[in-house]
């Protein structure tokens, strides 16, 4: 992979995750105008000797302050990743890493209908960059959303092995969701990553070597 092309693959990969972002974002500024409408509403209706209904002014402000949490983790989930960049080689926690690209990859799955978990993770740090391990995770998720069917869960965890970590996807009561030759691959091989099946073939494992 040239490092042109890897900058410039590098860059859509920015792009794609920054939109999805920003849709969410759009969505939290949706439901809080909504409220804030119901709130005007009952004001004016206040204002003609209609009596308030307490209940319903309190779940309105329950759905402001709800989105401004939902808002305040999508913003937090963005700044991680868009400092994911500042750096390059450096001690990664894999955990803290798979959670954020869990999370940039959650409206993706939604999308598809499927359910994105994080399932059981043993701490790990390894010597990576955090950017290009984001931008492979993600685009495992992605690979593996596509294989699947509407009411399917994607479940994904890590743990250490053999002085290296690996990442595993799966699929309760299906097969492995990824195949070695998946569109990440040069992105992989780029990084020394391999891609291969469990014992089982229940799961897809990314083995990911120091770097």
């Amino acid at each position: 992979m040239t490092q042109t092309m890897n900058t410039r693959e590098g860059l859509q990969f920015f792009g794609r995750v920054s939109a999805s972002v920003s849709h969410e974002i759009k969505n939290v500024f949706a439901v809080i105008n909504e409220a804030a409408g119901l709130i005007e509403d009952f004001t004016l209706m206040a204002e003609r000797g209609v009596p308030l209904q307490p209940e319903r002014l309190k779940n309105a402000a329950n759905s402001i302050q709800g989105q401004i949490k939902r808002g305040d983790s999508i913003i937090k989930n963005m700044n991680a990743f868009a400092h994911s960049t500042d750096e390059g080689v450096r001690e990664v926690n894999l955990v803290e890493i798979l959670e954020l690209t869990t999370a940039l990859a959650t409206r993706l799955a939604d999308m598809q209908q499927i359910r994105l978990t994080t399932g059981d993770c043993e701490p790990v740090s390894l010597s990576a960059n955090p950017f290009d391990l984001t931008r492979l995770l993600h685009s495992s998720i992605a690979a593996a959303v596509d294989n699947l069917d509407a009411g399917d869960t994607l479940s994904v965890s890590v743990k250490p092995v053999n002085g290296g970590a690996s990442f595993s996807l799966s699929v309760p009561g299906k097969d492995a969701p990824l195949k070695s030759d998946e569109s990440f691959s040069s992105l992989a091989q780029a990084m020394n990553v391999s891609v291969t099946m469990d014992e089982d073939s229940r799961a897809a494992v990314l083995f990911l070597r120091a770097q």
